[in-house]
């Protein structure tokens, strides 16, 4: 499951009447457009929304606009009322290039229910990063896009009411070096009679392969599950997630719910120390005294 940030604008005028004599506020033409970009995210308009996207568009994982559209497209039909709404919104433009700034907040009902619940998994997801613009003629195009942060969660049945009460943790860095080790880690305050039954898993965010990764489940005994991994030299960003399975009851326990939570891992690329740095250790301009020894000679 991959979610990213779809956001785009378009720079457009608006005339006043030469015979205007009162001064009238005018909409910004970018958040015209952005909240045109938003409509039809929302309306799962693919037509419309992948009109704002350049040719040429690739996000800052790699993935191309083709890929991307199919995603996205996947995204609205597992999840047929997913919505997204933006936060804390920041604008920065300069001549045919723009920058838009925000966090994503994507929420909705799997079409889908789980056959042992009898329940639909509700998701909830928060995305943060940028999208990069330029105009393309008349027209602005989203070109690229970087997330610094993402968090998804899916649950079905109970499996909320353990996360919102804090009974369940998942820890994971937000950045690593390329090669670096790292750990994904589940912790558990359950009461006595929940039992978990958890998967953790990584795999690098690229064009999604039709296999889906092989899952390992273990009773968690303990208060702690971790499991250890080794970022890829690849430059692909990664995603951890965990799958959690819960039961109720000691003597004869009972599925009371599932739980799916995933992370991103921005990889930093390993940079080769440079055998020589290009260092000024003089200054550009020559002093006055040098400057008129010259000019008498």
């Amino acid at each position: 499951m991959r979610l990213f940030i779809i956001l785009a604008t378009i720079l457009s005028l608006n005339l006043l009447p030469v015979y205007a004599e009162e001064e009238t506020e005018v909409e910004d033409p970018i958040e015209i457009v952005f909240s045109e970009i938003y409509e039809a995210w929302n309306k799962h308009d693919s037509e419309k929304l992948f009109a704002f996207y350049s040719k040429d568009f690739i996000t800052g994982d790699g993935i191309v606009k083709k890929d991307y559209r199919e995603l996205t497209e996947s995204l609205w039909a597992a999840y047929p009322d997913i919505q997204i709404e933006n936060q804390k919104r920041t604008i920065r433009s300069q001549d045919q290039y723009a920058t838009i700034s925000g966090i994503d907040f994507f929420y909705g009902e799997s079409k889908d229910e789980n056959l042992d619940l009898g329940k639909k998994g509700v998701l909830n997801a928060i995305s943060q990063g940028q999208i990069f613009l330029q105009k393309v003629g008349k027209d602005w195009k989203i070109v690229s896009d970087k997330i610094q942060f993402e968090l998804v969660t899916v649950y079905y049945g109970n499996a909320k009411e353990y996360l919102d009460n804090h009974q369940i943790y998942f820890s994971s860095p937000e950045q690593v070096k390329a090669n670096e080790q790292y750990s994904g880690t589940l912790y558990f305050i359950l009461p006595e009679n929940i039992k978990a039954t958890a998967s953790i898993n990584r795999e690098t965010i690229e064009k999604p392969s039709e296999i889906p990764p092989e899952e390992s489940f273990q009773v968690v005994n303990d208060h702690k599950l971790e499991r250890l991994f080794a970022a890829n030299d690849t430059n692909n960003n990664e995603l951890v997630s965990a799958t959690i399975i819960l039961s109720k009851g000691i003597i004869e326990p009972r599925l009371d719910g599932v739980l799916y939570i995933s992370k991103r891992v921005n990889v930093a690329p390993a940079i080769q120390p440079s055998e020589s740095l290009n260092i000024v250790d003089s200054p550009f301009a020559r002093p006055k005294e040098e400057a008129k020894e010259n000019s008498d000679s």
